[in-house]
């Protein structure tokens, strides 16, 4: 590009600062992003990102050490060259020359606009100059220009900051920056964030999700259990780093879940970073790490510095795990892992008393939760109690049961019977943990006898998996509510509509979760008001409206108050409906979350959602161990409570993995009880036999026992209608349908059956149907035209079954197995289809298809008989209810 003399912008200037090349291009290590190992997570998508930086001028990358920053620019620059922009990377070192600075961001740039430099040195030049030579280099080329300044904390050249600064201030239009660092770069960029066009990334963003974890320590051999997970997600907050430190603990992190170790490791990792503090922020750390949360007050009684403020201020500037909170309310937070590892070097009883100074201040500030683990890890248990009796019964009606679990696990059983208030949510916790010993602790809460009654039914109901024994008595103690709590009549409430919606009692489960809904509108989700709105969402999924259900479901959800049991009930439900309509990605991804909240409750039919959509999906995934280990995991726990229907969905789990039985099916429900089972869809054994009616089918079709199935399939159907279940009904359905679909084209399919058929696969019971035609072994022969077929049919659905899956034991039987083939209008028969739709007579069939007219006739009577057509155009009306696309709009 020319530049005219006298301009503003002198292209000389740009020259000045990187003389011409006069010899080859050399290109230094810190003008390329670093290399990463493979195993990293969570940056398989920058396009997100990428878009949304093409849409601001600046981004500032800022984390604690180890949050992957400079990965995640790297991706970021790898598919910003992708899409085709021009890309400069630099990085500042902690020993690098400063002085130096401007000619290397030159450089980088010229590298990017693919200019020839040299390394030779640069004569000063003034920064309006330069920045002007830089806008106008940038501006030169066609594409955006990503600059990426990693670690621009470490610049302290007034000169170079200087011209960023005045770039940032009047940027080019190419230019999209992003500065990388740990501390607050001093670079001024309030100019862009005045104007809205700077994007900040901060620690949440680069963060691991739970999946992400998951995932990772599954690859490196790390084996947890659902509690382990909960502690380590915990204890990193998703710190990638923390993440590598924990795989590297391998067998003693599995086996026996060395916390102590881990920590060792991260206080190592971290030993050059705290060496480079002062004494003074050393010893600062050290007495306030045991709060999780910090005030300057707190923070003065911790430390006894006067000076607290302006430490927490610097700390929190030079990104040492140390951040604002994100209320706004002038507190500051250490990272947990950070802590962890500073408490290692504090002494016993120097944390005992530093504990029992923040839980005073704590429960001073109205922050009892906190004050409560304060307390007990300073040994104070008194104290613990009587702040834990004034929240034990609010956490838990808002689902946080896990937490209120812990504490009580910590405090002796004295402590417990001796305090007023925490008898009652002690009895409470071991119902809804379905703890064993619940009884004992019903008896124990010496509380009103309705109360009482009240907890003793939810015991029975849940963990002892008879719902359908107490909903007399579950109406007389609502009938009467004036000596319950609001708890207890909200969780009857939600138990009442529970069952009626398994009994397809639909209005009853209106009535019963009016007032909850009403009592809960505009506020956050609680327990009982999460029971209810997946009551209603049973009963919408029960009348085939998928939509529906997974609206309620997914506005509970944006009321939910982070990761709790209530949450974790909405997101099981969630789960199943984003499994029905085949998005396995985001059904896993609820499922898993919410498993390992769901595992320490008694809530039987989230854990069963759960684990079928984990394990289905993980199969279909390819990653059998995974489900198997799943399986696994279900089956202990369907043993250890006792629950039926838990162990019919292990039996089918295993039967579709192709792995050995290891429960026997008759013990769950003995074929002879059948008929009783299905009587009753309430019941433990009628939901055990909705599932394992799938293994049955299964059993019956590899066994050539068409009678068999055919009994299957109505008991299944007497079960649905029991029920006024759709989902089950079309389950039944196929059931009936599965000797018809066995490779034998002239065994029709009844019209009714199949508008039934192609009705729930529109509303959404998609993988309902693909899962009992790949658990059963149907598939499409090859020839079969489902192209030709709308999308939301029955038939379409055919080549969705996994043919791979087909057992090795129903091949070569000397009986044909049903289901085993299917195909039932070939393309030939579709395209005389197309022509009668067209209304073309034989002749002229024969003569746009090239056929003999005999050969026409011949196809014609083929497609009557299918059909069942007396006529061409009943006919045609036939193959529209099949679902035949092609028949609405023939390409002729």
């Amino acid at each position: 590009m020319t530049v005219q003399s006298g301009s503003r912008i002198e292209a000389k200037a740009l020259l000045r600062a990187v003389p011409p090349a006069d010899r080859p291009r050399f290109v230094r290590r810190q003008y390329v992003p670093p290399r990463f190992p493979p195993d990293l997570v969570g940056l398989d998508s920058m396009r997100p990102w990428l878009d949304r930086l093409a849409a601001h001028e600046l981004c500032v990358v800022r984390a604690p050490a180890g949050y992957g920053k400079t990965a995640f620019c790297a991706a970021l620059f790898a598919e910003a060259q992708e899409a085709g922009w021009d890309t400069a990377w630099l990085s500042f070192e902690a020993d690098g020359d400063d002085a130096g600075a401007v000619e290397r961001m030159v450089r980088a740039v010229m590298l990017a606009r693919g200019d020839a430099v040299s390394d030779d040195g640069a004569e000063p030049t003034p920064a309006a100059e330069l920045a002007d030579a830089l806008a106008e280099k940038m501006d030169a080329g066609n594409q955006p220009l990503l600059l990426v300044l990693d670690d621009i904390d470490r610049l302290g050249d007034a000169h170079a900051l200087d011209v960023l600064g005045r770039l940032l201030r009047h940027p080019p239009a190419q230019l999209r920056l992003v500065l990388a660092s740990r501390a607050i770069p001093a670079v001024a960029i309030e100019a862009a964030e005045r104007r809205g066009m700077a994007l900040h990334i901060g620690r949440a963003d680069l963060a691991l999700t739970g999946e992400m974890l998951r995932a990772f320590l599954q690859g490196a051999g790390v084996r947890l259990d659902a509690q382990g997970h909960v502690s380590l997600s915990a204890l990193l907050e998703g710190w990638p780093t923390g993440a590598r430190l924990a795989a590297q603990q391998g067998e003693a992190l599995s086996r026996d879940r060395d916390w102590n170790g881990l920590t060792g490791r991260i206080e190592a990792h971290l030993a050059t970073l705290v060496s480079e503090l002062s004494e003074t922020k050393l010893r600062f750390l050290g007495r306030v790490a045991v709060a999780p949360k910090l005030d300057t007050d707190l923070a003065r009684l911790l430390s006894g510095d006067a000076d607290a403020a302006g430490l927490l201020r610097d700390l929190a500037a030079e990104g040492l795990f140390v951040e604002p909170v994100a209320d706004g309310g002038g507190g500051y937070q250490l990272h947990p892992a950070f802590r962890a590892a500073l408490l290692r070097g504090v002494d016993r009883d120097s944390r005992a008393q530093l504990h029992r100074v923040a839980a005073r201040h704590y429960a001073a500030q109205g922050m009892k939760g906190e004050a409560v683990d304060q307390a007990l890890a300073g040994g104070d248990p008194a104290l613990a109690a009587g702040l834990l009796a004034h929240i034990a019964m609010p956490m838990l009606a808002r689902g946080e049961i896990g937490r209120v679990a812990d504490w009580m696990g910590r405090l002796a059983p004295e402590d417990i019977a001796e305090t007023a208030g925490l008898r009652v949510a002690d009895a409470w916790l071991s119902v809804l943990t379905a703890r064993p010993y619940a009884d004992v602790a019903i008896l124990a809460a010496d509380g009103e006898e309705a109360e009482a009654a009240a907890m003793t039914l939810f015991n029975r109901a849940y963990a002892g998996d008879r719902i359908d024994e107490v909903a007399e008595t579950c109406d007389r103690l609502l009938a009467a509510p004036d000596d319950l709590s609001d708890f207890a009549v909200a969780m009857l409430r939600a138990m009442r509509a529970h069952g009626a919606s398994r009994r397809g009692l639909f209005g009853l489960v209106h009535d019963s979760v009016r007032p909850l809904m009403l009592r809960g509108a505009g506020q956050p989700l609680d327990l009982p008001l999460a029971m209810a709105v997946c009551a209603r969402a049973a009963a919408s999924r029960a009348l085939g409206q998928l939509g529906e259900a997974e609206r309620l479901l997914r506005d509970a959800q944006r009321a939910a108050a982070g990761a709790n049991l209530a949450a974790a009930l909405v997101d099981a439900a969630l789960a199943r409906c984003c499994y029905e309509r085949d998005d396995p990605l985001a059904a896993a991804a609820l499922a898993n979350a919410a498993l390992p909240l769901l595992e320490n409750s008694a809530f039987q039919d989230a854990v069963t959602h759960a684990f079928l959509v984990a394990i289905r999906v993980a199969a279909s995934m390819g990653r059998t161990d995974e489900a198997a280990a799943l399986t696994d995991r279900a089956e202990l726990l369907a043993f250890k409570r006792g629950w039926l229907p838990l162990k019919a969905l292990c039996i089918v789990e295993r039967a579709r993995l192709r792995l050995p039985p290891t429960i026997d099916a008759e013990a769950v429900v003995a074929i002879a009880d059948e008929e009783a089972a299905v009587i009753d869809p309430l019941s433990a054994q009628g939901r055990a036999f909705a599932l394992l009616s799938e293994a049955r089918a299964y059993e019956a079709i590899a066994q050539g026992d068409r009678p068999r199935l055919t009994t299957v399939a109505e008991r299944l159907l007497r079960l649905a209608s029991n029920a006024d279940d759709a989902e089950l009904r079309a389950s039944a359905t196929l059931f009936n349908i599965l000797p018809q679909l066995s490779g034998r084209c002239d065994k029709m399919v009844e019209l009714e059956t199949v508008r039934f058929l192609n009705h729930a696969a529109s509303v959404g019971f998609r993988r309902t149907i693909v899962d009992v035609l790949d658990v059963t072994g149907v598939r499409a022969v090859q020839n079969f035209c489902s192209e030709a077929y709308s999308s939301d049919c029955f038939l379409a659905l055919l080549k969705l079954a996994d043919p791979a899956r087909h057992d090795p034991a129903l091949e070569g039987a000397h009986v044909p197995a049903p289901g085993e083939a299917f195909s039932f209008l070939t393309e030939r028969e579709i395209e005389i289809l197309s022509a009668l739709n067209a209304g073309e007579s034989n002749k002229e069939i024969a003569r746009t298809l090239q056929l003999a007219p005999e050969t026409v006739k011949w196809h014609l009577k083929n497609v009557m008989r299918k059909l069942r057509a007396t006529s061409r155009e009943e006919a045609v009306l036939n193959a529209t209810t099949l679902g035949l696309k092609l028949i609405e709009s023939a390409a002729r």
